[in-house]
């Protein structure tokens, strides 16, 4: 009697575990694409997350329908000297003074990831004093610069991609010198004919959609940017351009480069609608020649599907012009994460430092259109990235991957846009934050900004 019990039992513990293995392989196999590589970049993942919204994050400004608070979003230094990070978020379709003018925030952070104090700077707030009109959708990029003019204080660009300077749509960026406050004490202007800026735009080409940070290229001391105008018509409608702009301390140019399918010596493959310049990032010197290099989203490349998108590495000479380039979309340049049509991978970009440990700065790439867990829910994806450009290992961060767990919805385009944020808890790792422009909090598409504080 003992021995059938005992008998019994045993195999009711086998056929548990038996099912128990079962049950891990079949999540596993739902997961699979979540993660690649056998780098330190596949381990990577959420510790803990905090919202910034009008209802969440100690957030107090106030955010109407319609603003999208989260399109763009940028680490600003230390603005106020307290030792801790602080943030800028865009809503480029606030209609502060008129329809869609845009506004940006500026957010003094704490370290666990909550907002202290706002500004905001828009038409008729942050003594902003340059012109806005209707649908310029000021805001809708942005980029810490680390103190341009030299009085101890970072300053910010920020992308006008409406503005219509000299004709319809063809954009422009405004970089604006902050006090510790983060209130606007001067402004320059950049556009076609205005800030020193000489290149041609035309209608349409939407330059200030995306603006970065890219480091001291020409070797003069002084940061330069990558904005880019991914309306561009160069060999394609559409195809999309980046300019590197030469910089001077006073917030002027003082000489470009034009990137494109047919300019600067870029030698990749651009195609109709690709919408190249999308997204800019800088990313250090990574191939250690001695010259900073970028990376360029293409969110509307069609690589093994429709507009599950790409990004290229562009290795960068003195002079602006590329010496080398790397694609990594689905299935090309080491990437072997899951992507699905629409995905619009590349449409947001950051340097986040080396989150990975390796030594190599790696990249935030946003996914705004990924269907985890709801259409539209969006997904930022971690890439570790070796010298030559290429990926080594990746790590998706959703709904349903990478230990997130925010709450995200239908529609709420989580990774829209991406930033690094250094080591904002200061436990030694570095974290990020992620934009969710379609988020619903307060009201439909107010939008907000994910801080996400990261392991390896």
């Amino acid at each position: 009697m003992h021995a059938r019990r005992y008998r019994a039992h045993a195999l009711m513990l086998i056929a548990s575990l038996l099912l128990s293995g079962f049950k891990d392989f079949k999540c596993s196999d739902e997961s699979a694409g979540d993660s690649f590589g056998g780098g330190s970049g596949s381990r990577i993942s959420v510790s803990s997350e905090q919202k910034i919204s009008e209802k969440a994050g100690r957030f107090n400004g106030n955010l109407d329908n319609g603003d999208q608070f989260g399109s763009a979003v940028t680490e600003t230094l230390d603005l106020d000297g307290d030792g801790i990070q602080d943030l800028a978020a865009g809503a480029p379709l606030d209609d502060d003074d008129g329809s869609d003018r845009g506004a940006d925030w500026v957010l003094f952070m704490d370290t666990r990831g909550r907002v202290n104090l706002e500004q905001k700077i828009s038409s008729k707030a942050g003594t902003f004093g340059g012109n806005l009109d209707n649908d310029d959708h000021f805001g809708s990029a942005l980029a810490g610069i680390a103190d341009l003019d030299g009085d101890g204080t970072p300053d910010l660009a920020v992308g006008a991609p409406g503005a219509d300077e000299n004709g319809t749509d063809r954009g422009a960026v405004w970089i604006l010198f902050l006090d510790s406050s983060g209130r606007v004490r001067q402004q320059q202007l950049i556009a076609d004919g205005a800030g020193g800026f000489g290149g041609s735009l035309n209608n349409d080409d939407r330059f200030g959609s995306a603006v970065a940070d890219i480091g001291d290229v020409n070797g003069d001391g002084i940061r330069d940017l990558a904005v880019g105008a991914p309306n561009d018509d160069d060999g394609s409608d559409n195809a999309g351009a980046v300019w590197i702009l030469m910089m001077q301390s006073n917030g002027r140019v003082g000489s470009w480069q034009k990137i494109s399918r047919k300019a600067g010596g870029f030698n990749g493959n651009l195609n109709a609608n690709d919408h190249f310049g999308a997204a800019v990032a800088g990313i250090g010197d990574l191939d250690n020649d001695g010259i900073p290099d970028i990376a360029v989203g293409a969110p509307e490349n069609d690589e093994n599907g429709s507009d599950r998108g790409a990004v290229w590495v562009l290795f960068l000479d003195s002079s602006g012009r590329v010496s080398g380039e790397q694609e990594i979309a689905d299935g090309k340049g080491g990437f072997n994460g899951n992507l699905d049509n629409d995905d619009r991978f590349g449409s947001a970009l950051a340097d986040i430092g080396d989150l990975s440990g390796d030594g190599i700065r790696d990249l935030a790439v946003g996914a705004p259109n990924d269907d985890d867990d709801a259409d539209n829910a969006g997904a930022v994806w971690i890439l570790t990235l070796q010298t030559s450009g290429r990926v080594d290992s990746g790590q998706k961060i959703s709904a349903k991957a990478g230990g997130f767990n925010g709450k995200l919805k239908a529609g709420d385009q989580f990774g829209a846009s991406v930033a690094g944020m250094r080591d904002l808890d200061g436990d030694g790792t570095p974290d990020l934050a992620a934009g969710a422009p379609g988020d619903d909090d307060g009201g439909t598409d107010q939008g907000a900004v994910w801080v996400l504080f990261m392991n390896r």
